[in-house]
């Protein structure tokens, strides 16, 4: 008779550093793999392929004759340490938000890892991996959208609402250098030209980054025009009295 699926919390008595671990029988490794990974998300449904490592216990036989001798394959799936210890470590809200990034991540099949931090004026969810264009979308449509939802879900009904950000390998910042670049060569033409730009519609955040960007400009001021989704930029000279 097989051995049951086992769940295990592993640590020596007195140690904080509790390891969350399942072993998982099947016909394949690989079969025994999945298992061993549904089982661990019922304790950390945070988990991801990525926050995962595997030990083959037993590779499994198809046997002899008539398959005598058979046995299943059995594999360890072993939350990685930094991933427990990271996540052990974060306040609520952070959680909170690092659990439903993840979740929607892994949906859309991007495999990445995302990880949390937060301060009492914001919190953030830096995702991480190889090619993560997709997720990103267009322009940031993407990930615009899942900071949008993850912000709904982070601050609820809370009064005391704080911004929340996501980005992916450091996109946030590379796209505002580049809107700021856009900015300035928008100003330079309207101030030359004397005749107003409008720029292609943007989402709010990324109209802020341009509206901020040339609030102190001598020559031109901004201002966003139109509807969304279709909202948009407008760079115009500055007005001078008389």
């Amino acid at each position: 008779m097989d051995e049951p699926d086992d769940l295990q919390l592993i640590g020596d008595d007195g140690d904080d550093e509790t390891e969350f671990a399942t072993i998982a029988t099947a016909a394949t490794i690989d079969v025994a793999k999945r298992k061993a990974l549904d089982q661990l998300r019922k304790v950390v449904p945070f988990a991801s392929d990525n926050d995962i490592e595997y030990v083959v216990v037993e590779e499994g036989s198809k046997g002899g004759l008539f398959g005598r001798g058979k046995s299943e394959a059995r594999v360890e799936a072993r939350l990685v340490q930094s991933t427990a210890s990271a996540v052990g470590d974060l306040p609520e809200a952070a959680t909170t938000l690092r659990q439903f990034v993840q979740t929607v991540v892994d949906l859309m099949g991007v495999q990445a890892r995302v990880s949390a931090s937060e301060t009492e004026e914001w919190l953030k969810a830096d995702i991480s991996g190889d090619d993560l264009g997709l997720l990103i979308g267009r322009h940031g449509s993407t990930i615009d959208a899942l900071q949008y939802l993850a912000s709904i879900v982070v601050n609820g009904d809370s009064r005391d609402r704080r911004q929340v950000v996501v980005d992916a390998e450091g996109y946030r910042e590379r796209r505002a250098a580049a809107l700021a670049a856009l900015a300035d060569r928008t100003a330079q033409k309207v101030a030359r030209e004397s005749e107003s730009i409008a720029l292609k519609p943007m989402s709010a955040a990324e109209r802020k980054v341009i509206h901020l960007h040339l609030k102190d400009h001598p020559l031109v001021e901004t201002a966003s025009e139109g509807n969304e989704p279709f909202r948009a930029v407008v760079v115009t000279p500055k007005r001078t009295d008389g």
